[in-house]
Parts: C-alpha cells; structure tokens; sequence
C-alpha cells in the first residue's frame, strides 16, 4: 500500500515535458494543503490502524507529514457502538481488539469521524462478506524453468479459495504474505469480482472456485523454510473501483499514457473546511490461511 498512498500524496512540483528535440521545464504551484486519511479496518484481533497525514510533493523522499492530536472515532451505526482510536505517532491512530471480540461484523453500517482542528471529516461504509479459504497449494521448481542462468530451487503458492454464488457480486483484495511479510509492489493489488473477472451468478453449485490470475498470488517466489500467507479481505462495491482506478494510475506509463486523473475519495469535508480532506474508508471481513514451505 504504500505505493498507493504516495499517489494519494501526489503534489507535482515539478512537470518536465520532453520531446525529440527539447525539454522544457514548467515549474507548477505545490498546490493546497490536503489531509490524507487512510482507513482500512478489518476484523481481525490485534493493532487496527487509521492513518492521518497532510500531503507532500509527490518527489519528496521523506515520510508524508502526520498530522497529529487528532480524534478518530469509528462508530458501528448498527449496534450503536464507538471506538476511539489513540494517537500512537507518526500520523497513527490505533485501537487493539483483545480476547475474542471484534470492532468488524458483516453487514453492519459504520460511520468513520475524523476530527482536526475542530472541523470533522466523515466517511460511511458497509462492511461485506467475504469467500471461503480451502487451502494453499505448492509446485516445487528446480530453478531451470526460465531462460537464462539456472537460479536457486523455489515454489509457486496457489489459492484454492471459494465464492458463494448468488445475485450478489463479492469483491475481494488479495493480500499475500511471505514470512509475515506483505508483499507490496507498485501496481501490484490483486483485486477480483467474486474470485474471478466479474460477477458469477449462474453456477449450479453453492460456491465456486476462485480462477486465474486471482489464484497465483502475484507470481512470487518462495524458498524452503519460508510460509506463506494469504489474507481475503471483502471490498465494498466502492472501494473495489477505488483500487481499480489507483491500480490504472500507478501503472499508467509509456508511449500510450493516459492523462492522470484524481483518483476518488469517500471521505466527506464540511462546506466551512478550510482545508479539504481526500482518502478511503473500508471495513473489511478477512479469511485466512499460512503454510509452511518444507
């Protein structure tokens, strides 16, 4: 994600037109200050983090600036409950889900509140369902497979998960793990529509397989003695084409480039604010499974 969020960051300083035969450069303003919030809770137990921070040039290389004293409150609108998230620094809000209770329940509306300097930005979501994780499974390569110089023997992991099949469409963001640790590339965000291309709602069956590419955890390659994790986390309808079009963005490049776009935000600014407020909020349900590559 955090590719993701730089873009949500994005504030050229600076645009450089090139041509065969001259550059030129135009220097742009830095534009307005902007609160960024990044919202995506789950219901796993554990640390559930919000992050606030004010924009930053999209060429800076330091840390986007936090914003800090903050009052985050997450509030379950359907069980007339709140959770107050504590400021643990660095632009970070957190709120630790002990024992067996969770702050996340499928089908349950949730208000986000966010306030800085008295003014409060707000953002609504329904958290969703999400699919039935079977297993992982593994094929071993000997490091000969691909052209060129032999490499070190690897594995391929495989998601075997599964969809229910009705006339409602599920949305689902893949994330995978190797050693507990997120694998994170640019424009790598597997996302699909019921575990597959689009929506499914003609199966004969209860529930369906997810297919290709959804199922190759972005091709990664892992080592004996490593595990691997996978974590499927339900998008609301949303939020899937929020990260469909920061996918789009972040890839957008070369001889056939499309002009940048804003990329939305479901976050609410009062009409007074001074300064405006953009980023995401989603509740996620999560399924999860790990092995250990032997």
């Amino acid at each position: 994600m955090k590719t993701l969020i730089k873009f949500l960051l994005f504030a050229p300083a600076l645009l450089v037109l090139s041509s065969c035969q001259d550059v030129v450069q135009i220097k742009l303003d830095q534009g307005s200050k902007l609160y960024v919030i990044d919202a995506f809770v789950n219901n796993l137990r554990g640390v559930q983090t919000i992050k606030v921070v004010t924009n930053d040039t999209y060429f800076s290389n330091r840390e986007a600036p936090p914003v800090v004293g903050a009052v985050v409150v997450l509030k379950d609108l359907t069980a007339s409950k709140q959770f107050a998230f504590a400021d643990a620094g660095n632009g970070k809000y957190q709120y630790t889900v002990t024992g067996i209770d969770t702050l996340a329940r499928i089908d349950h509306q949730y208000e986000l509140d966010v306030t800085i300097d008295g003014v409060t930005y707000t953002s609504l979501t329904v958290q969703k369902r999400t699919a039935v994780v079977d297993s992982i499974s593994t094929v071993y390569d000997d490091g000969t497979s691909n052209f060129g110089k032999p490499e070190k023997p690897f594995y391929r992991c495989g998601l075997w998960a599964k969809d229910k099949v009705d006339n409602i469409a599920d949305y689902y963001w893949i994330k995978t793990f190797r050693n507990d640790t997120l694998f994170d590339g640019s424009g790598d965000i597997n996302i699909c529509i019921d575990g597959t291309g689009g929506p499914v709602t003609d199966a004969q069956l209860d529930s369906v397989f997810f297919t290709p590419p959804s199922i190759f955890l972005g091709f990664k390659k892992y080592y004996a003695h490593d595990s691997c994790k996978v974590e499927v986390h339900s998008l609301s309808h949303d939020t899937y084409f929020f990260f469909l079009q920061a996918q789009n963005q972040i890839n957008n490049g070369g001889l056939f480039a499309t002009t940048p776009e804003n990329v939305k935000s479901n976050i609410v600014t009062p009409k007074d604010a001074k300064t405006k407020a953009i980023g995401w909020f989603n509740m996620a349900t999560v399924a999860t499974k790990r092995i250990g590559i032997h």
